[in-house]
């Protein structure tokens, strides 16, 4: 499926995939200062967030964005992603290495991904409990409470408010999605094929889950560099902008020309 896409600037494709409380108008800041870099930045909706519908069968977000890539004429891209966006890139990059330029992932899970923190436990049984007792707004709350940290902008705030709470009305529109099996979960061994450089980052002040697995996956993939970024929550895009701009630029391939 060709996902909804919004794109700036011309040379080496530059894909943006957003977090999974947040749909493709998390990157909208972000567009032209990457493309000023000299990159073609397209910035893409993952099915059931933002523009995107879910289609039918089984979702498999890897194969969503191949094939929006095939669309668009991109035989190459540099990913980054966040927080789910991340594990979306890194399947990406397991099943179609030779497509991967260079991978940016900040706050994506481990492979394999171990039982969750106490913390993350936490966070994903208020937003449940609310959405099970019809409390939209108490899920919304949650999940604010639990992935922004309280010394951020209260404009990050209500963007990811506002943003989750148009997923929760997609969601709800139709039924429970159907999902393919994680080729990374079935086969972890698929992360030494990605031998593209890569940046694993996560926040000083991320939840454990997420800085454990800058570690692992720094340890797995032969080409990867990892940062602890200061005075920085889970959403680095958000929290960290100019950091998060630098960091990419410094990683894109291009860099060491």
């Amino acid at each position: 499926m060709k996902l909804p896409f919004t794109e700036a600037g011309d040379g080496p494709a530059l894909l943006l995939l957003h977090a999974g409380i947040a749909d493709g108008t998390m990157w909208d800041e972000h567009l032209e200062p990457l493309a000023a870099a000299g990159q073609r930045v397209i910035a893409v909706d993952l099915p059931g967030f933002g523009e995107a519908p879910v289609g039918p069968g089984p979702v498999a977000h890897w194969e969503d964005v191949l094939e929006t890539m095939d669309a668009l004429d991109v035989d190459r891209a540099s990913l980054v992603g966040s927080s789910f966006g991340a594990a979306v890139a890194l399947r990406v990059a397991a099943v179609a290495p030779e497509r991967i330029s260079s991978l940016l992932l900040f706050s994506t899970a481990a492979v394999p991904e171990p039982d969750p923190s106490p913390d993350l436990l936490q966070a994903w049984k208020a937003e449940e409990g609310a959405l099970e007792a019809g409390k939209v707004d108490e899920a919304v709350q949650a999940v604010v409470s639990a992935w922004v940290r309280p010394q951020a902008p209260e404009e990050v705030r209500n963007r990811i408010a506002a943003m989750q709470r148009a997923n929760y009305e997609a969601h709800a529109s139709g039924p429970e999605p159907e999902h393919a099996p994680d080729p990374l979960e079935e086969d972890p061994s698929l992360l030494e094929r990605i031998e593209c450089p890569a940046l694993i980052a996560a926040g000083e002040n991320d939840v454990i889950d997420f800085k454990t697995a800058v570690d692992g996956l720094g340890t797995s993939l032969p080409q990867a560099e990892t940062i602890l970024i200061p005075d920085c929550g889970h959403l680095t895009p958000f929290e960290a902008p100019e950091e998060f701009r630098r960091l990419v630029i410094a990683h894109l391939p291009q860099a060491d020309a």
